[in-house]
């Protein structure tokens, strides 16, 4: 009960308020406005450096690609208006729509996603997700930088269409092309600007909106893009989006009515209370992702010692953090990938000690730790890095207690902004650090590359060749039961390594104001959003 009570205590701990505030002039804009809280500065407008919700988000009204998603994150037809697949399934011939145009007014052809494509998997790129073409052929060579990139298996025989080759079956595939790093870019765009190219005044556009206006740390602002191939559907002239990293910031513009839609969670302490006043428009439901501690697996004082990876895993009390700091429905996590992925089929894959109660854990930490040359005249020192967030700041300060109660460790807390701290994993430069995971599409192979060798999501920076070669002997069948079997032997090995500290499966809560229609928030599990689906009622 102790330990109940200083993290009750500590999660009290306000948070100063946000320095962005939405205008009048945001109010004056409500009939044509959609105004969204995006919960950070996203980093980039170029797809292919997309990697996390906050800039798919932006993405995927600014860009569009072969394939599209509805609400409930199924494949559907997207610039193409269909495919076929050879009988062996390793050849997908897609076939483009009629009259296709960037917003510049130049034609989109097959040979523009020729282009995007060969630009994702180019090492140069530097993209963490060319992962995402994986299964083209040659693609893993040219990733791996030992062939070119006209090597890739992908051609356009006419301006209408595209065909990939792919080095073996996967069921998977048309999920991993509806992610904006798939999505068709500019070349002519991209060779005139470089860098510049997605600025306001240089960026062409292939989605729903075009870029108007970027304020750093103020708002993004796009418009609705006349050219778009699905422009008669597109009912919301404009889109803001605000960079709130404060929840109370972003709760405060709710009220008041400067902001529509709110990020992905609400403010903790204010959760129930919201709940009560806002009983139509608060929405919870559960969220396919993973949130979890990176062991940076370069210094050797984790990546040598599994007693000391596992006596910080059993010294967390996830019941605890689930339902007394956290409260909206949130899950504990005892997997390296959560129960609820592909309907089910991977939950087994947990730890052998997660159903022990916590004062059994408790003991067995402080057996481990003690084994692994700690005790309370030498304890462990700890950097642990998070995002400035109110959500994880009280997170953080839980685990702190947890392990500064159970085990004596010392432990120094540093927030970073979501940009810094993406460097920060790429990098390794952190002691271990918070961790988040969105899962992509309904498919484990969206949690897969995490523990790949030198993968670009690979943030713990751990690497097992057994763990490898099972994923490539998985990815190499479309037998689809012994391809299950071969990702559970590969994720055992993880659950044995430990180079993550699973926490807990996170839940939506996101506010939604009532003029918004057409928003079917409580199917979208994985929380992949477009505003042309939306129309704001008079």
């Amino acid at each position: 009960m102790r330990i109940k009570k200083i993290i009750l205590q500590l999660s009290m701990i306000l948070l100063g308020t946000s320095i962005i505030a939405c205008s009048n002039k945001d109010k004056a804009e409500d009939k044509s406005t959609l105004r969204v809280d995006v919960g950070t500065e996203i980093p980039t407008f170029d797809p292919v450096l997309a990697e996390d919700g906050y800039t798919y988000r932006v993405i995927n009204d600014l860009f569009a690609g072969l394939v599209d998603f509805d609400q409930a994150n199924r494949p559907i037809a997207g610039m193409a208006s269909s495919w076929d697949i050879s009988s062996d399934g390793l050849i997908y011939t897609f076939h483009l729509r009629d009259g296709l145009k960037f917003s510049d007014g130049s034609q989109i052809k097959a040979s523009d996603f020729v282009f995007s494509w060969k630009r994702l998997v180019n090492p140069k790129t530097g993209s963490s997700y060319a992962f995402l073409l994986k299964d083209v052929a040659g693609a893993d060579a040219i990733i791996d930088g030992k062939a070119s990139i006209d090597t890739l298996g992908i051609s356009a025989p006419d301006d209408k269409t595209f065909i990939v080759k792919l080095s073996h079956p996967t069921n998977a595939f048309l999920n991993y092309i509806t992610t904006p790093d798939a999505f068709v870019v500019s070349e002519s765009a991209v060779k005139k600007y470089g860098s510049d190219w997605t600025k306001p005044q240089n960026i062409v556009t292939s989605g729903a909106y075009v870029l108007k206006e970027h304020v750093v740390n103020g708002y993004i602002l796009v418009e609705k893009n006349p050219l778009y191939y699905q422009e008669s559907i597109v009912s919301i002239p404009q889109v803001k989006y605000f960079p709130f990293i404060d929840a109370n910031a972003s709760i405060s513009n709710y009220k008041t009515g400067a902001l529509d839609t709110t990020w992905q969670n609400v403010p903790i302490d204010q959760y129930q209370t919201l709940k009560k006043q806002y009983p139509n428009e608060l929405h919870t439901f559960p969220w396919e992702r993973v949130e979890f501690l990176n062991l940076n697996m370069k210094l050797p004082k984790y990546a040598n010692n599994a007693k000391l990876r596992q006596a910080l895993a059993m010294s967390i009390d996830r019941d605890t953090l689930s339902s007394v700091v956290l409260g909206a429905g949130q899950t504990p996590l005892y997997g390296v990938v959560t129960p609820t992925i592909e309907n089910g089929n991977y939950k087994d894959i947990r730890y052998s000690w997660a159903d022990l109660s916590q004062e059994q854990k408790n003991a067995k930490a402080k057996e481990l730790y003690k084994e692994a040359g700690f005790s309370t005249d030498k304890p462990l020192e700890i950097t642990l890095k998070y995002q400035t967030n109110d959500l994880y700041k009280k997170v953080m300060i839980a685990i702190t207690s947890m392990w500064q109660s159970n085990l004596g460790i010392k432990v120094t807390l540093v927030n970073e902004e979501r940009k810094m701290l993406s460097q920060d994993w790429k990098n390794a430069n952190y002691d271990i650090s918070q961790g988040t995971w969105g899962a992509d599409y309904n498919s484990v192979t969206t949690y897969i590359p995490m523990f790949i060798c030198n993968n670009g999501n690979n943030r713990s920076h751990y690497c097992n060749p057994k763990y490898d070669a099972l994923v490539a002997k998985a990815e190499a069948t479309s037998d689809f039961a012994q391809q299950t079997a071969l990702y559970k032997e590969a994720l055992n090995i993880v659950m044995n390594d430990m180079p993550i500290i699973p926490l807990y499966e996170p839940t939506h809560q996101r506010l939604v104001a009532p003029r918004v229609q057409g928003y079917d928030i409580d199917t979208n599990y994985l929380d992949n959003v477009q505003s042309k689906w939306f129309t704001l009622s008079k």
